[in-house]
């Protein structure tokens, strides 16, 4: 469903990304279309500053119109006289500033006042509805004539006189600027550029995971074969010298009993544990190296030739 221009001076503006901007202020509109082309978008702090922004590539829906373009490609917009028209020079550094950018508007407009005036038979366009501003130079919104609502009376700035001949003119400009922006058009002296895709490649070091140390107990069982030492005992029989029997001045008496001892000894194993550190470990990165593939598909213009005589060099 279309919806009437003058609906735009009640709009908010908001930029391609959402960001509010603030309130439209002026319409400029096509005098040949009838189609709104520019708005006049207040922005900043209070809204004190302006700024004149295509409608090309913009959705309105509700109290909301989102332009096509970002905030801050709207705030750098060129400066314009708000109390004339826009000159072909003017309108041009506005596209150039916007490079154009090719998007289809997604709301129809009408205007009631300018559907009237073609039942009645009159030509001055400019002089009713919302004011002509041939392809964005003119006269701004300026509501229904005779029928302005408070909220109009608010934001329209003014009327501006637009006439024909230099609408016919800034359509011509446009158009030319257009063509200029196209990567294949061609040019005066017969040429063509040819453009193809070309594959880039970056790369980027990513986070892809997480090496640690950890340390945990685990207990094995180990045996180990100690030698020991005792001492036995052995009943060594040895016959005594003479020497030995002339010195031995004993007897042999009933009931003498004679005892001899010897202490014995042996080794016993004492085990006990201690830890010492044995081994250190280090956490190291090394870097490798390898090979990984990717296809794309990569777009090319070709340019052919028609014609009689036409020879193709390279």
């Amino acid at each position: 469903m279309s919806k009437d221009i003058k609906d735009l001076l009640n709009a908010t503006a908001y930029d391609k990304d959402g960001e509010k901007l603030g309130d439209v202020n002026e319409i400029f509109v096509d005098d040949n279309t009838g189609k709104p082309t520019f708005v006049d978008v207040k922005h900043g702090l209070f809204g004190m500053n302006s700024s004149l922004v295509p409608l090309r590539g913009h959705d309105f829906n509700g109290d909301e119109l989102r332009l096509a373009f970002s905030k801050d490609r709207i705030k750098d917009a060129p400066d314009f006289d708000s109390d004339s028209a826009l000159t072909p020079e003017q309108q041009n550094d506005i596209f150039r500033h916007y490079g154009l950018e090719q998007a289809e508007d997604r709301t129809e407009y009408r205007d009631a006042n300018r559907d009237v005036n073609r039942e009645q038979g009159r030509t001055d366009a400019g002089t009713a509805g919302v004011a002509g501003a041939g392809a964005g130079a003119g006269v701004a919104g300026a509501g229904v004539a005779g029928e302005r609502t408070a909220a109009d009376e608010k934001k329209v700035a003014g009327e501006h006189a637009a006439d024909k001949n230099v609408a016919d003119r800034e359509a011509a400009t446009a158009d030319r600027q257009a063509a200029a922006n196209d990567r294949t058009a061609a040019t005066n002296d017969g040429s063509m550029i040819r453009s193809e895709e070309q594959l880039n490649v970056n790369k980027e070091n990513v986070a892809t995971g997480e090496a640690r140390l950890r340390k945990y107990v685990v207990t094995d069982t180990e045996t180990v074969e100690v030698p020991v030492t005792h001492e036995e005992v052995r009943v060594e029989r040895t016959p005594i010298s003479e020497e030995e029997a002339a010195n031995f001045t004993g007897e042999i008496k009933d009931g003498d009993t004679d005892e001899a001892s010897v202490t014995l000894h042996e080794e016993r194993v004492d085990v006990n544990k201690e830890t010492v550190p044995v081994e250190k470990i280090n956490l190291n990165k090394e870097q490798v190296t390898e090979t990984q593939r990717h296809t794309e598909e990569l777009r090319k213009e070709q340019i052919d030739t028609d014609g009689i005589g036409t020879q193709d060099k390279k």
